[in-house]
């Protein structure tokens, strides 16, 4: 990738001197960002741009160029390839469209280029892109115009999919206050993908902070394990979420876990915050501009009482809390107040008209122990005041590094005032505090996260796994003896079962295994048996379990241990097309799709990630003795999440399986798996 982004000279194709010609703002674009590298024009072969003259070949050009950018017709593509292989260029940018995105009938197009790729040893970004910037060397490729004046220099690399999402960057990063350092639009992703680029700006020493706009994953899992080895923030904004899972009807895994339940959980697992719209991620940005929070505990200094409640609402909302304030501090306030009402957090400072002070009062909020970090709301005039609060926010620029703590920094006064502050303070601002107590947020859990591996593969193999053999499966389903002695082979506990043919063998097994118990059709083909009248629980003697298999529908029988009473929740999973295995886990019973509150996480996990879903979902309480229950066993409960996910890694032809209802009993008392299904690839 390096040479993307440092090439010492770049060769562009499809230029001419006609005004409209896209490929000479590529060139202008070089030199207005004070490109220092040789640059080629390659075209019709008359005229100049920028003082260069337009070549009629690559073979003319003084030097071999390291990099070339190609916006020509996507016909053309292949031919000019193959002159830049035989020239010497092995790192090419295709902006061109008319490619896949525009017609599934070009594919054999796109991979007559990989072919010409693969024959020269070259690395590709693209097609349909607008390629690389770098603020860093002047390296600034896109066909639209750019310009130094509104494009600020700072730590934030992005990469992204789309085209429209790049430009928006462009164009309002630095209004916001961020700073970008390199940029990347990977089109197609014929060669080149996310993962790739991803991999080489957690190295780049000019990137703190990487941003990601994505419609599809192209390596999930090592998009994973990238992200999970850095402390660099990295914020996606992943589009696309419309589910394309087929198995809604036959297992609830698969209706729980759609394409984007699974991304959800797989980014936090990795540790990627992902963001909803874009000005959320702008808003990330720039709380990762600052000094990273490290504890929750936030002084709010505000100029009205109306935004200390508006404030104290979003501290509850986002998970802070108000942190006690010294007298020290109060006593700071009281000798800048005319009239103090209340010396509480929330700070009112409302009637401190001597702004100068600001800096002093964010200043002593910022070495109070125990505030780990600060939100000041301003609401001014810019005529009367302007000049004091931007000297209280270029106050607040150097006291954030210098105490280590951020200060979300809220500002609202008229248009051009409020512009001027953005482009010309440095400091990044918000307009609501909600907003910055989210972005907040957002700092605390990085923190949370880099402090612990948050991705880290453990394998989980018992000593004699069972093979499942997909010629033996009806329909693509598992038989549900088959299934159950899968869980017992990877320590899932199971309650006691017997599978029958007759009445006189149920009864027999009813014997050996005790009454009360549940009766079950044992058939594969029955995926919901409930609703199918596959099941009767509570069978207490044997004159009704005679009675309950001669009403029941013919074919083998589960007879089964009932359960002792406990909470039902679901352990299921299957395999995601972008992620591979996923486990997931969530309140049981036939409610399971109506409350739909699950976690989700790429498989194999260890129990660390295990007890972070059992905490994750709201239904949690429940399992800690919810208003006098008694407590469930929460540690049987994530070994069996950690076996299951340890099975799903170990058996890639099982694409749905659901343990639902898994019975966790009393605390210490374990876990019973008391059904199963599975299915397998075809």
């Amino acid at each position: 990738m390096k040479s993307f982004f440092y090439p010492a000279s770049i060769a562009v194709f499809g230029v001419s001197d006609s005004p409209s010609n896209l490929g000479r703002i590529i060139v202008q674009n070089l030199d207005r960002f004070g490109f220092k590298g040789s640059v080629y024009p390659v075209g019709t072969g008359k005229g100049f741009v920028c003082g260069r003259k337009i070549l009629a070949s690559i073979e003319a050009a003084e030097n071999v160029p390291d990099l070339a950018v190609l916006l020509v017709p996507a016909q053309s593509v292949p031919d000019i390839l193959d002159l830049c292989g035989t020239r010497g260029i092995r790192h090419v940018i295709i902006e061109s469209g008319g490619f896949s995105e525009l017609d599934e009938g070009k594919r054999p197009l796109e991979a007559k280029i990989r072919t010409i790729a693969e024959k020269w040893a070259m690395k590709i970004v693209g097609p349909n892109c607008f390629g690389v910037i770098n603020l860093e060397a002047g390296v600034v490729v896109p066909f639209f115009i750019l310009n130094p004046a509104y494009m600020g220099k700072g730590s934030v690399s992005l990469v992204s999919q789309s085209g429209g999402i790049y430009y928006d960057t462009c164009m309002l990063a630095s209004f916001e206050g961020v700073g970008l350092n390199k940029l990347i639009s990977v089109g197609n992703k014929l060669m080149m993908n996310e993962t790739d680029c991803l991999e080489y700006l957690v190295k780049d020493e000019g990137t703190r902070t990487i941003g990601l706009y994505l419609e599809s994953f192209s390596e999930g899992r090592r998009l994973m394990e990238i992200a999970g080895k850095t402390t660099k923030p990295i914020v996606c904004l992943k589009a696309n979420r419309t589910r394309v899972g087929q198995e809604i009807a036959r297992f609830h895994t698969a209706a729980l876990a759609g394409d984007d339940e699974v991304a959800d959980g797989a980014l936090k697992q990795s540790g990627i915050h992902r963001v909803q719209n874009f000005r959320e991620m702008m808003d990330t940005f720039k709380i990762f501009s600052l000094p990273v929070l490290k504890g929750r505990k936030l002084a709010l200094i505000t100029r009205s009482g109306g935004h200390g409640v508006l404030a104290a609402d979003a501290v509850h909302r986002h998970g802070f809390t108000l942190a006690p304030l010294s007298d020290g501090f109060f006593d700071l306030v009281k000798s800048r107040k005319i009239n103090v009402i209340r010396m509480t957090n929330p700070v009112d400072v409302g009637d401190v008209y001597n702004l100068e002070s600001y800096g002093e009062i964010i200043e002593k909020a910022l070495q109070e122990k125990e505030v780990d970090g600060v939100a000041f709301v301003v609401t001014f005039s810019s005529e009367t005041d302007g000049a004091a609060v931007k000297k209280a926010i270029g106050r607040a620029a150097e006291l954030a590094p210098h105490y280590g703590k951020p200060i979300a920094l809220c500002a609202v006064t008229n248009r051009d005032q409020w512009s001027q502050l953005k482009e010309t303070t440095g400091f990044p601002l918000f307009t609501d505090v909600d907003d910055a107590l989210k972005a907040l947020a957002r700092s605390l859990e990085h923190h949370e996260n880099t402090t612990k591996r948050v991705f880290e593969k453990k394998e989980t193999i018992p000593e004699s796994p069972v093979q499942i053999i997909r010629s033996e499966c009806l329909s693509g389903m598992v038989d549900p003896d088959r299934a159950f002695t899968l869980l017992k082979q990877y320590k899932v506990p199971v309650a006691h079962y017997s599978i029958v043919k007759t009445i006189d063998q149920a009864i027999t097994a009813a014997q050996r295994i005790g009454y009360p118990v549940a009766v079950k059709t044992a058939s594969p083909e029955v995926l919901h048996k409930t609703e199918n009248g596959g099941v009767v629980l509570n069978v207490p003697d044997s004159l009704a379990l005679k009675k309950t298999l001669q009403e029941m529908a013919p074919g083998p029988h589960f007879i089964q241990k009932m359960a002792p009473a406990g909470v039902e929740v679901i352990v299921g999973g299957k395999r995601d097309h972008e992620f591979g295995p996923v486990v997931l886990f969530g309140l049981g019973g036939i409610f399971t799709e109506v409350f739909k509150d699950t976690a989700i996480r790429v498989a194999p996990i260890d129990e660390t990630i295990a007890a972070e879903m059992v905490e994750g979902i709201k239904g949690s309480t429940i399992l800690k003795g919810f208003r006098g229950q008694k407590h469930r066993d929460i540690k049987s409960l994530t070994e069996v999440l950690v076996r299951v996910s340890a099975l799903l890694a170990d058996h890639p032809e099982i694409t749905n399986l659901d343990i639902n209802p898994l019975i966790v009993l009393e605390e210490g008392s374990g876990c019973l798996a008391v059904d199963v299904k599975i299915g397998v690839a075809g």
